[in-house]
């Protein structure tokens, strides 16, 4: 996901909101995985 959007940005076509995306949203979806994986 992250080099998707490096890539767009990299030729103009990303805004800001899809890189904070990119970045936040992904380690969010990732740290939150992680806990329903360590309580099961």
């Amino acid at each position: 996901m992250k080099i998707a959007v490096l890539a767009l940005g990299a030729v103009g076509r990303a805004t800001m909101w899809e890189a904070l995306f990119a970045d936040v949203g992904v380690a969010l979806i990732t740290v939150l995985n992680s806990m329903r994986i360590l309580k099961s």
